[in-house]
């Protein structure tokens, strides 16, 4: 994909801020918001933007078990009962805040739920197993509490991906700070310290 040096500064400046001003960009950019309306139509015809959304705090809307589920669809479910239609249109399940299909393995699909309690998330599992067994198996179920949500964005990876589009780098994890820059002392396990 090409893009020009303003389309990045317009889409990162969105990416940030979804609710920018089309002048308040133009001011930053040094060009008319005339062009910087240009550069999103162009983007939204791309379908490089796709739509503009809020991050919502879920704890704060009572949104507090989160579920990690991987699951296994049975054979006969893929072969007889559902299309990729049918799956596309369960998805829209107002809990399932993510899906994702697994190409291979003992798992096919991995789904990030939320609740607003345990109790609602052992009613929905509850009949999700009674009702709809024959259709999947729950291979894994991880209950989180969505006070353990540390981040919910993918910002700083599309800003990332954009800065390096035309010189794409490997991703690297951050590097440790130093004891210099106050991070606490790593203490080195020994084969003691691990079982030997």
């Amino acid at each position: 994909m090409k893009l020009t040096r303003n389309d990045k500064y317009v889409l990162k400046y969105l990416i940030k801020n979804g609710r920018s001003q089309d002048s308040d960009i133009a001011k930053k950019l040094k060009i008319t918001p005339q062009a910087v309306g240009k550069i999103r139509k162009k983007l939204e015809s791309m379908g490089v933007i796709t739509g503009y959304s809020t991050i919502v705090d879920y704890e704060k809307l009572g949104v507090n078990v989160i579920a990690i589920v991987l699951f296994k669809f049975t054979p006969e479910a893929r072969r007889t009962l559902f299309t990729e239609e049918d799956i596309n249109e369960r998805i829209k399940g107002a809990n399932i805040i993510n899906f994702y299909r697994v190409p291979e393995g003992d798992v096919t699909h991995i789904v990030t739920y939320g609740f607003r309690s345990l109790e609602e998330l052992d009613n929905y599992f509850h009949i999700l197993q009674t009702e709809r067994g024959y259709i999947s198996e729950i291979k894994k179920l991880y209950i989180l509490s969505s006070k353990s949500l540390r981040k919910n964005s993918d910002k700083e990876l599309l800003i990332k991906v954009i800065d390096e589009i035309g010189k794409e780098k490997l991703a690297r994890p951050l590097p440790l700070k130093t004891k210099k820059e106050g991070a606490p002392p790593i203490r080195k396990k020994g084969l003691v310290d691990i079982g030997y």
